[in-house]
């Protein structure tokens, strides 16, 4: 035991028993000897600490601020001691995810490459679907940790991890011009239905530029056949551009922007329960995730 850690635990004893007979004993020491580590840290002080009578000792005000002190600093010590050894140790365990199907199939991988090489004791169950779905999985405890693409009403911790682009999509053989596109409202508009949240943005959008709505002829419910009907010429769209992916090249995508200039922006943030930090591998997930997002 550290010489400063056995004056803690030296003077605890003194304070609590009120008598150095009782202290000693406590300690498995001797009286003699307990008297004169006390001797020596008063001393030290400067000050008495103690106020000695013939029924033992009682603290004085520097005492009393000192065994304040001394029981602090023993468990600010403990604790470091605990946080230090779970560090130490690798981490394990499950991790349940609920993400955005869209960020499941183009950043999440990436992101759960450098977490599964850094911590390969972790093992993760991935649920993915649209973000409805996923908000609902989270509210239920099923999952502890959902990635959820664009607004929700979710109660927790919430970070935001990643802004996209919102753009009108065509195929790469339609000549591209800048917004206002009148040309576009004699097209097919491909509605990728199940974005309920996007063409909430989307809408607010079109009413801002146009006195009549999309010629809104073809709804699909992925985000793959999206890209196929327009890839074929069916017509067009409005999307994310993460949504584009590795097709990108076969696109052409034109950010949208609101009257005063600014883009439309859909964002995806993680949502987390502060009290799932407890667990370990939920706790290292978030916080590899704070230390690695763009």
């Amino acid at each position: 035991m550290e010489t400063m850690e056995k004056d803690w635990h030296f003077f605890i004893a003194i304070a609590e028993e009120g008598n150095m007979t009782k202290a000693a004993n406590r300690l498995y020491i001797s009286q003699p000897a307990l008297s004169y580590h006390l001797q020596q840290l008063e001393k030290q002080f400067n000050k008495p600490l103690f106020i000695r009578t013939s029924r033992g000792v009682t603290l004085t005000e520097t005492g009393e601020l000192y065994y304040h002190y001394a029981l602090d600093m023993l468990h600010r010590k403990r604790e470091f001691e605990n946080t230090l050894s779970n560090y130490s140790e690798e981490i394990t365990g499950t991790l349940r995810l609920g993400v955005s199907s869209i960020y499941a199939n183009y950043m999440l991988p990436d992101i759960l490459s450098g977490f599964t090489r850094a911590y390969p004791k972790v093992k993760l169950e991935v649920y993915t679907g649209i973000s409805s779905k996923i908000a609902q999985l989270f509210q239920s405890n099923e999952v502890e940790v959902a990635i959820i693409r664009g607004p929700q009403s979710i109660d927790g911790e919430s970070l935001l991890i990643h802004t996209d682009r919102i753009g009108l999509v065509t195929n790469t053989s339609l000549p591209s011009k800048p917004m206002p596109r009148e040309d576009i409202l004699t097209l097919p508009f491909i509605r990728y239905a199940t974005a309920h949240d996007l063409y909430t943005i989307i809408d607010k959008w079109w009413k801002q530029h146009y006195q009549v709505p999309p010629n809104d002829s073809i709804k699909v419910d992925t985000m793959a056949t999206c890209r196929q009907f327009i890839r074929k010429n069916l017509g067009w769209s409005v999307l994310p551009e993460t949504g584009l992916g590795r097709f990108s090249d076969e696109f052409t995508f034109e950010p949208l922007l609101w009257e005063d200039g600014t883009p439309l922006l859909r964002e995806t943030k993680l949502y987390y329960q502060a009290n799932a930090l407890q667990r370990r591998a939920v706790h290292t997930f978030i916080t590899y995730i704070k230390n690695n997002i763009d």
